[in-house]
């Protein structure tokens, strides 16, 4: 696997609960935060960015804005030709902020990044990338929640008929992922500059917009466990009641959206 550089960029959604604030005054990141403010958006040092939204606007309206700030190509030095420049794999990893991921999946990501680069699917990656205006390869590998302690039964109920009502949903166009809703998404920056622009659901619902425009588009997508624990304070809902009202206007959105795609309503922007 080659080598390279990671940089962090951390969206606040408009919250209240000081995330902006935390960021941009940790000490040993040697920063100027509010001086550098321009548009929301500030350099906290070379490889950490922050972008905080005025207000709350969902989390797909928030890596919306991040991928906005991402090129779809980066360019490199060559190492044997200092002068030239040529254009080297640029990858995304989309990740909530709640840590209930284990970070160590990256590596797996990565390796199924790679196969993707160097099997039988990069036919698919070329007639992907012919199509589109963007100078690498399209992908996306998507995480399925592998969790280290048991769920709830009301948790596991509705994992269970979501899925369920997916398929129902996208009878006939199966979405065929085991976990859309999970928080880990790695994908090509080209990748991420398509499937996050100007997205329609742009809340809880926003994954599975995301990961049918890779389908209907044709990016390939492969999936990869990711080690999994539920963080006091993160969780969509807090009682039954609140638990169905969510997961039914959830449907409800994902049913609209699939009617509207299918009838040219909606489509992806390029």
């Amino acid at each position: 696997m080659s080598s390279g550089t990671a940089s962090i960029l951390v969206v606040d959604d408009g919250s209240s609960d000081g995330t902006a604030d935390f960021v941009g005054g940790k000490s040993w990141w040697n920063a100027s935060f509010k001086d550098n403010a321009k548009e929301n958006c500030w350099n906290v040092d070379e490889n950490v960015m922050m972008i905080s939204l005025p207000k709350n606007s969902g989390k797909g309206a928030a890596i919306e804005r991040g991928m906005a700030e991402l090129p779809s190509s980066v360019p490199s030095s060559s190492d044997e030709d200092p002068d030239s420049e040529r254009l080297v794999r640029s990858i995304v990893l989309v990740a909530d902020a709640d840590g209930s991921g284990d970070i160590s999946c990256v590596d797996c990501m990565l390796y199924c990044m790679e196969e993707m680069f160097s099997t039988a699917e990069t036919e698919r990656l070329a007639i992907a990338a012919d199509q589109y205006p963007f100078d690498q390869p399209l992908a996306v590998v998507v995480g399925y929640r592998q969790y280290l302690e048991p769920k709830s039964p009301l948790r596991a109920l509705l994992s269970w008929g979501f899925r369920a009502c997916l398929s129902i949903i996208f009878f006939g166009s199966d979405l065929g992922i085991r976990d859309t809703q999970c928080g880990f998404k790695m994908m090509t920056n080209s990748a991420g500059n398509i499937l996050y622009n100007k997205l329609n659901l742009r809340r809880w619902t926003q994954d599975v917009e995301v990961i049918h425009r890779a389908r209907v588009i044709g990016i390939p997508i492969r999936q990869c466990s990711v080690p999994w624990v539920d963080k006091e304070g993160s969780k969509l809902f807090s009682n039954p009641s609140d638990a169905i009202i969510v997961s039914l206007k959830m449907l409800s959105e994902i049913a609209n959206m699939r009617l509207r795609y299918s009838l040219g309503m909606w489509t992806v922007p390029l």
